[in-house]
């Protein structure tokens, strides 16, 4: 009688796990990617560009939106913010797809003077703590210079105003530095 109601057990609680992982699946493709992720958005960006791909072709950039290690079309905005002739610019930046899952393309639209710090944002209007930034330093010859993640702890977040304030008068003061020597 007690494996009897040892296997009915099994089965049973075996039943009610199946039937739990159908009903996550289903709540996830239900519901907007925000709110059925296992897991955070993920950005990276790609540069040179591909000049042998056509949709690709002119970006100063490419931006990758994923859900884990799947390409995911995100939404994702753009701001170019600068420093010329010791003057805060800031330009929004229409982002491009470029026909691939998940990728975009980031054009040069702001001038050629000055220095210039790019804020990609994979879901910008998250209120839960999704959302990411990719911050990707231009230099004055319009080269990408270092491309970074803002973190706090394990924690991907976005820069504050602030903080870019900051590091585009850091990044004018080392230029001026270096033209010194």
């Amino acid at each position: 009688m007690r494996i009897t109601r040892s296997l009915v057990s099994r089965a049973a609680f075996g039943a009610a796990m199946v039937v739990g992982l159908v009903a996550v699946t289903a709540a996830a493709k239900s519901t907007s990617p925000s709110v059925a992720m296992f897991g955070g958005p993920w950005i990276s960006i790609e540069s040179p560009v591909n000049p042998y791909i056509g949709s690709t072709s002119g970006g100063l950039f490419l931006v990758h939106t994923y859900i884990h290690q799947n390409p995911a079309d995100l939404p994702v905005s753009g701001r170019a913010e600068g420093l010329v002739d010791g003057r805060r610019r800031s330009v929004p930046l229409a982002l491009a797809r470029s026909g691939q899952t998940g990728t975009y393309i980031a054009r040069r639209e702001w001038g050629e003077k000055g220095i210039w710090t790019v804020l990609v944002t994979a879901m910008p209007e998250a209120k839960n703590g999704w959302s990411i930034q990719a911050v990707v330093d231009v230099g004055t010859d319009g080269a990408i210079e270092k491309v970074s993640i803002p973190r706090a702890g394990h924690t991907a977040r976005v820069l504050t105003d602030a903080e870019v304030e900051q590091e585009l008068r850091d990044r004018a003061k080392a230029t001026v530095a270096v033209r010194a020597n």
